[in-house]
This record gives C-alpha cells, structure tokens and sequence, in this order.
C-alpha cells in the first residue's frame, strides 16, 4: 500500500525499524495516532470532489443543450467513477462516525486510501480537453494523464512573458496531439489566475468540427451570459462583443483550433495594448496558427533526457534505485515513446504495476505489437494529426514509413520518390514538381508528423511509424519489413494475394529461392535496396505485371534476369550503386519508363532498347568507369529528359541541345570548343534556366560540389576559347599552364553570381587579377593551390569595384614566390569587410600578411589605405598560419588589427613571427578573466608561444587557458 508524504513523514528512527516487527506493530501506531489528521484531509476532499462534480454536470448538461452532441467517453467513465468512489467514502464516513476508538487504525486505512482517490479525480478534471462531441464520428476525447512540466519549462516561461508583456496580443501554441499543449496552457493559465493578471480569463475547448454558432454558446457559457434570446450569428456576435468590451482585460484561451476563422465574426474584439486583452490558441496545425497572425509558440517533443526524467518520475525512482540494471531497457522503453509526454506518462502508468523482471518482455511487446494500452491514447492523438492532413500529403506521408526504423530520409531522395510514384500531378517542368513536393513535406513536417534533425534530412520516430503501420499502412497494402536483419525473402511475399508497396530495404537478404514470385496482382512498388542479393531467379517477376518501382540498389547483383525486360508497367527502375552489374537486359518493352538510376554500376555499354524509353524523364549514368561512349543519336531520341547525367565524355555536345525539355545537365565535354558551343545554347536558352555541372578535359576527376552551377576546367589551352557561362556559381581551373591570370579567362566579367572560384597547379599564373577586377560581387570562397610563379592576389592598382566585398574564405596553399599577401597600396583592404577564414600555408617566401607601410618622404611618396592605427576585420572568426620560414611580421609596428569575432587562432613553424598585433580588450575580476574578441582555441608550438609578443601586456596570463601547445 502506498502512502503519501503529507499523511505520514516517518521520522529518522522509525525509517530505521526493520523487520516483521515493524510490519505488524508501527504502521497501526502512526494510522491511530494521525487519525484525525487524515480525516480533516479526507472531508476536504470528499467536499471538492462533489463540488467538481455538480459543476461538471452542471457545464455538461448547458453543452447538450446549447450545443448538442453526447458526452465524452471520457467523461462519462469520470463521472461512473466519481459515484462509485462517493459511495465507498459514504461508507468510510459511517465508520468513521461510529467512532469506536479500538478499530481507528483499520478505518484510518479506508481513510488514506478513498482520500488519494478523490484527489487523483479532482486533479483529472482540468485535463478534460470538452465535455461533448457532436456525433459518432466526431473526435473523441480522452481525459489525459497528467503531465509534468519536465521538458516545458521554457515553453510555459515563453507563453507567460508575452502574456504579461506588452507587445504580442494573440499567440499560437502548436505542436502535435500529444505534445502536451492543453496541459501546458492549463498550468499558464492557472499561475495567471493565482496572480490576478486579467480580469477574467475564458478557456474554450474549439475541437475539430469547427462552427461559430457553438464557439458563440461556449464562450457567452464561460461568462455566464444568456444567449438564448438572440438567435441569429449576428445578434449573438453583437452581444458577445460588448460583454467582453465591458468586461475589461480578458484573455482568451482557445483550445484545439483545427481551421482559421474570423475574431470579428465570432464576436471578439481584436485584442489591443488599449484593451489589455490578449487571445491564445492552442492548435495541431502551424498554417492555422500563422493563417490567425499569431506570435508562434511551437511545443516540440522531449528530448530523450527529458523523456527519461519524466518516465522516471511516473515510474517511481525506486525501481531504478533497486536494479540499476534495468536502466537500459527503461531507455530503450522510453525511446519507443518518440518524445510524446502522453506516451511517455502511459506507459509509466502501465510499468508501474509490472515487475522489473518482466520489463525487457514488455519492451519486446512494445517493438512487436501496436495494440499494447499505451496504444490507444497516444496513436489515436498521431491518427487526428494524420487525418487532418490534404489527401496527398497523407500518400506522401505513407510513403515514408517504406524507410527503416530511425532511417535519416533526404529530403531530395524522398521528393523524388513520390515524383516517380506518381503521388504528385504532372507539370509543365520537374522543378515545378519538386517545388510542389516540398511545400507537402512541409505542411507534413507542420504537422509534427516528422522530425527534421538537420536542414537536409527527415526522420520518423518510433511511435508515429508504429501508428502508421498498425493503424494506417495495412489498409493500403504495404507490407514492410525495412532494417530488420532478415537473411531471407518472407514467406508472405508470396502467399499475400492484397500486397500493393513492398519494403525489404536494408536487410542480409543474399538469396531468393528458385521457385519463388509473388503473388500478388496488386503489387506496384518493390524496395529490396541495401540487401546482399548476387543473383535473382528468372520467375521472381513473371507474376509481377502491376510493377511500378522497382529499387535493387547497393545490392552485389552481377546480372539481371531477363524477365525484368517484361515489366512493361515499371515507371522507376533503380540500381546505382550495383558495383558487381555489368549486364542489363533489353528495355525495349519498358515505354513507360521514366527513371533509370545505373550510377557507379559497372555496365560497358548502355541497355539495349533504350531508343524507345520516349518518356524516360530521368537518366544517371555518372560515375560508370567501364562506359566508354553513349551511342550517337541516342539522346535526341529520348525527347522527355528533364535530368541528364553522364560519366563518358560527350563526343557530339550538340546533341544535348536538341533536348527541349532539359532542365538539369551533368557531364563532360573534351574540350575548351566543346564547352563554348554549350556556353552559347544556354545563353540563347537563357528563359529556360538550365542547370548544370560540367567538366572539361580528358584527365578530370568527377567530384561532387556544393553549388548548382559548376564549370571545372583542366589541363586545356584556356585562351581565346568562351569558358564561362554568366550564370556559373563555381568555377574551378587546374593544370592551365597558359594562364598568366584569371583576366585571360573568357566570360568572368559576366560571371557576377559566382561564389566559388579554385585555382590549382597552373604554372604561368603570375596574379589572381593582372589588370582591372571583374565585379565579382557574390564571390564568397578564393582557394589558391600550387601556384609556383604567383607573387601576388592583385598586381593592378586600379579601382577594385566591390570585387571581394562578400569574400568569406581565403586559402592560400603553397605558393612559394608569394612575399605580400595584402598590399596597403591598393585599396584592397577596405573590401574584405567580410572574410571569416584565412588559411595560409607552405608559402616559402611569406615576408607579411598585411604589408608595412613606406614612410613618405617629405610630406609625398607612397599612398596609404588609411590614417587609422587599425585594420578592421568585423568578421574574422578563423586565422591560420602554417609553416611561413620567412613570415617576419603579420602588420607593421605601429598598427592593430580589430577582429571582434575571432575564435580560433594557429601558428605552426613560423619562427620568424615574433608579434600577435591583435587588439585586446581583457579584464581580471577578482580570479575571472575576460576578453575580447572571444577567442576559443589558440594553438601553437611551445618555444613559438614562449616567444611572441602580444600588445597587450596580460594577454598571456588571460589567454593561456586557451591554449593548446603542439
């Protein structure tokens, strides 16, 4: 039997009574002694408990009646309960008035027991999300769990300061069902109220079947006013209104919004700094609570810490206390529950009553089965979410659970999939569709449905994909088994006659047997990628007219059987990474094709029959050594292509131009003349906005790179010939040896989105720009390697025109003849406001960073940039230099450099530095040191450390922390 802290706190001698003998004699002595105690308590609670009740039914028989509909299960359970426990305590009551002295012990027993139950329903009551639906197929309402506030606190601290704070009026609280929204506005409100904030503060459950009429009768209800004389939307708008114009500062709490309406409309007065009202709604949808104009306020899910201390907290820290060795299976429970509070608290509720032994059976229960009681509460939260969403989103989202558990989706590769399983209407262009596939993952990440770790990735947590595929998956036909370890083909992929979308992805699965194929008709996706299969049975697809999409890749698979030539249906046939393929059979049937993935395969020659894929969209053949050649006329042909990519070099780059409905290009051209004839297509096609990654020359490696444009050039003979399209973002140049600078390469001067530029192992190069600078506006990256005759950046002294204003990244890698790097006599300095890192390396004859400045000879001589004693890099964050023999200073004596945001600091083998000019700014309070710019990590050599100077004379006592001696 559990007792509560405020019944009995034992004293530190009792807690020490062990035995039988303390069983049987001490716990009678403190019931009879706290006798009274625990009466007062009980009469309070039994007072409270009917109080809440008469109001419930009072409120629930007004709803009937206003607004229709039937009571809740929720509440109707609560109530059965309510009248069975009042009963018992009726009969605790007469024993109690009976008072025979000698039985007090066993009737303080019945006491402590029928209390904690009145309060455990007491507390329930402000959980309840309404009291009434509207039909059978309305929403139903649970009464939640309590919730703690672990996880929440910076939530409810947010929502509270803009509802004490003058500037936000109206807030939206979103997040997913299950999240804990009510319960955290149901803690706000009640601080509010304890603190008197407002005058009156309304709270409204909304709920999903939305109608202003009903909203109308809830909130006149809340404030006690009689609408029943006023019978149309507009008599009861203008009665609302001025009831809450004169009631004063209210706020409004609008609980479980589902769609956007209009205040006005409904009667309530716009909330104002005059009025001092505000509005809060709570809704499961971000596009409603930004459709309302509201300050966002999103509840996220538990971290997984904060989901522990919440398990522990319902669980009982005793249990773990006991046996720390269930604290594994306690994580890996607590991680089933995806970070939902509602999950997290059922399932404590139900591990509370189950013995620590039987714990990790339980947890196997949680993995295996969805119809565990944690189930109900929390999945049919997820199913409202999931139902709310757009029908297309809702495929969208089904598509999804195909993935293994925990499996970090792209957000490119999962767009695409739904492109090529037709879940998205066909455009006029693919970036139109993809376009449109993004704005569904994002109403479908709103929802909270998904998690988005990173700016790149999705990921579905465990309890939302357990929903899915119990609740949702099967009734569609998928059948997955992702990421499960088999080693074999389950036997229900071929007894199942209803299976439609198959996931085996990721599995040890090396063999198919002989005689096997599915059955099913229906079947119109296949994902068997990531498995061990070498070969496949010739009848595995005979039976697989219906086909759609079909995914082997990253399998070790070295020929394909030939019935796969007899899909005729497949849309998307997937095998990059096949490393092993070398064959693939004809696909001269296959006219509905159009995806075709043989990326890094080791195929010698295209299919057979690929003249006829006429509605082939997609086509990736990069990184395929053995393919020496694409077959002339073969591309013209494919007249739908939208995405091109090619390892071999194209011999005839005409034919990419004859492909009208191109939108993304990759691949390489022989030579400089080659290039300039597609330079010229994309200027005359300039409307249609090709994109494209090229690369020149026969020796070139392809590499992947950031930007969308990209041209890499090398060993070519760079001059005379047109090089750069205008719109290029990465332009990289290596081995051309006839380069004296870049101003020899032809279009730079158009080039004005260019970001990244990189020059490697061109020996004629003398400077980066030799005369006037092209406006490179957007250049934010220059890496220079292996420039054995450069001697400096810019060798004109004209006007620079912004060319390195937005310059972020600086590498300079052995370049041996540079002595200067910035030159004070050209105005060079004065644009490199934004450089965040510079590296400097192996530069031989290094002398100075920032050039030392001639004094002038009777009044003239050399111009300098300016009269300041400082040189100003807001922006800095990293500076790197490495081994400089001949570095002797970094700027001249009498100048500072300001670089309020540098972090990090190397000086590696430079032993002729022997000055740090970096402006400090340090304090000492009492023994804590600060300073400025707030530099994190300095690394250097030891005797380099013990022998360069800084200017300030602290420095090295306030940055010696900081350093990390190498």
């Amino acid at each position: 039997m559990a007792y509560h802290k405020e019944f009995y706190e034992p004293s530190i001698a009792q807690r020490l009574v062990k035995g039988a003998i303390a069983n049987r004699f001490t716990w009678p002595l403190i019931h009879h002694k706290n006798f009274n105690k625990y009466v007062e308590k009980f009469r309070v609670a039994e007072n409270k408990l009917l109080a809440l009740k008469e109001d419930i039914e009072i409120q629930l028989h007004e709803q009937l009646r206003y607004v229709g509909g039937r009571a809740t299960e929720a509440v109707e359970f609560w109530l059965r309960t309510v009248r069975n426990v009042i009963n018992d305590a009726q009969h605790v009551a007469d024993e109690v008035r009976k008072g025979k002295y000698l039985s007090r012990s066993k009737v303080a027993k019945h006491v402590v027991r029928i209390t904690h139950e009145m309060e455990e329903l007491c507390a329930e009551v402000c959980l309840f999300e309404s009291l009434v639906v509207n039909d059978a197929s309305s929403v139903m309402t649970y009464s939640l769990p309590k919730i703690d506030i672990v996880g929440h606190s910076r939530v409810i601290g947010e929502i509270y300061n803009y509802l004490i704070g003058q500037e936000v009026r109206i807030i939206g609280v979103w997040g997913m069902g299950g999240s804990g929204k009510t319960f955290i506005m149901n803690h706000v409100s009640d601080k509010l109220r304890e603190e008197a904030k407002f005058s009156n503060i309304i709270s409204i459950s909304v709920s999903q079947n939305f109608d202003i009429r009903r909203l109308q009768w809830n909130i006149a209800h809340a404030m006690r006013i009689d609408l029943s004389d006023y019978r149309t939307s507009i008599e009861r708008k203008n009665m609302l209104y001025e009831e809450l114009r004169k009631t004063g500062s209210w706020l409004l709490i609008l609980d479980d919004v589902w769609q956007s309406f209009s205040l006005e409309n409904v009667g309530i007065p716009e909330p104002s700094a005059d009025n001092g009202c505000k509005i809060v709604l709570t809704s499961r949808s971000r596009e409603v609570v930004q459709e309302m104009r509201c300050k966002e306020v999103q509840v996220a899910l538990l971290s997984e810490d904060e989901a522990f201390k919440l398990f522990l907290s319902k669980v009982g820290e005793d249990v773990l206390s006991a046996d720390p060795t269930v604290r594994p299976i306690m994580k890996n429970i607590v991680e089933r529950c995806g970070g939902f509070p509602l999950a997290v608290v059922t399932v404590a509720s139900y591990m509370r009553g189950v013995d620590p032994l039987d714990w990790r059976s339980v947890l196997n229960q949680l993995k295996g089965s969805r119809d565990v009681e944690l189930g109900d509460r929390v999945f049919h939260a997820i199913k409202f979410s999931y139902d709310h969403l757009a029908e297309t989103c809702k495929y969208c989202f089904l598509h999804c659970v195909l993935y293994p558990e925990d499996y970090r989706i792209s957000k490119e590769e999962i767009v695409e999939y739904w492109i090529e399983e037709g879940l998205l209407d066909e455009m006029g262009s693919r970036k139109e569709m993809k376009n449109t596939g993004h704005v569904y993952l994002q109403k479908i990440l709103d929802s909270c449905l998904l998690q988005e770790p990173n700016g790149k990735n999705i990921v579905m947590m465990h309890v939302v994909r357990d929903m899915t595929l119990s609740l949702i998956a099967k009734d569609h036909g998928f059948f997955v088994k992702a990421g499960m370890k088999l080693k074999e083909l389950p036997n229900e992929l071929e007894e199942a006659l209803d299976l439609e979308k198959v996931s085996l992805m990721e599995n040890f699965i090396s063999k198919i047997p002989p005689e096997m194929s599915p059955k099913s008709k229906k079947l119109t996706t296949l994902l068997l990628s990531g498995n061990s299969l070498e070969e496949i049975p010739e009848s595995f697809f005979s039976d697989m007219h219906a086909l759609k999409y079909l995914d082997l890749s990253r399998n070790p698979i070295k020929i394909l059987p030939n019935s796969i030539s007899n899909l005729e249906n497949l849309t998307a046939l997937l095998l990059s990474e096949c490393k092993n393929l070398e064959e693939v059979p004809s696909l001269s049937k296959l006219l509905a094709l159009k995806k075709l993935n043989l990326e890094k395969t080791r195929i010698e020659e295209v299919p057979q029959g690929m003249e006829f894929l006429v509605n082939l969209r997609y086509l990736n053949l990069r990184f395929i050594s053995c393919l020496k050649k694409i077959p002339q006329c073969l591309l013209p042909k494919l007249l739908c292509l939208q995405y091109l990519a090619i390892h071999p070099t194209l011999s005839r780059p005409e034919e990419i131009m004859e492909l009208s409905r191109l939108e993304t290009f990759e691949g390489r051209f022989a030579d400089l003349q080659d290039l300039s004839k597609f330079v010229d297509f994309l200027r005359e096609q300039s409307q249609r906005n090709i994109k494209y990654f090229i690369l020149v020359g026969k020796t070139v490696e392809y590499k992947l790179h950031s930007c969308t444009n990209s041209v890499t050039v090398k060993d070519c003979n760079a001059a005379g010939s047109r090089v750069l399209p205008g719109n290029v973002e990465e332009f990289g140049i290596e081995k051309c040896n006839d380069l004296s600078s870049l101003n020899g390469v032809s279009g730079l001067q158009e080039a004005t989105l260019l970001k990244k530029c990189r020059i490697e192992e061109c020996e004629g190069l003398e400077s980066v720009f030799s005369s006037s600078c092209p406006p490179l506006e957007s250049l934010e990256s220059l890496v220079l390697r292996h420039l054995k005759n450069l001697y400096a950046l810019v060798a004109y002294p004209g006007p620079f025109l912004n060319a390195f204003s937005s310059l972020k990244v600086l590498f300079l890698v052995k370049c041996p003849k540079i002595k200067i790097l910035f030159s004070t006599k050209l105005p060079l300095l004065q644009h490199l406001i934004n450089l965040e890192q510079v590296i400097i390396w192996g530069c031989d004859q290094m002398e100075e960073i920032i050039e030392s400045e001639e004094e002038p000879e009777g009044g003239g001589g050399g111009e300098i940039v300016t009269d300041t004693t400082e040189f100003t890099f807001p922006k800095l964050k990293e500076l790197g230099l490495w081994h400089l023999p001949e570095l002797k200073s970094i700027c001249s004596a009498n100048r500072v450099m300001l670089c309020e945001s540098l972090q990090k600091l190397e000086i590696w083998n430079c032993p002729k530095l022997k000055r740090i000019p970096l402006k400090l700014d340090i304090s000492f309070d009492n023994d804590k040191v600060s300073h400025h710019p707030p530099l994190k990590d300095i690394k250097m050599k030891s005797n380099e450390w013990k022998s360069i100077k800084w200017d300030h004379p602290e420095a090295k006592k306030a940055l010696l922390p900081l350093v990390r001696i190498m």
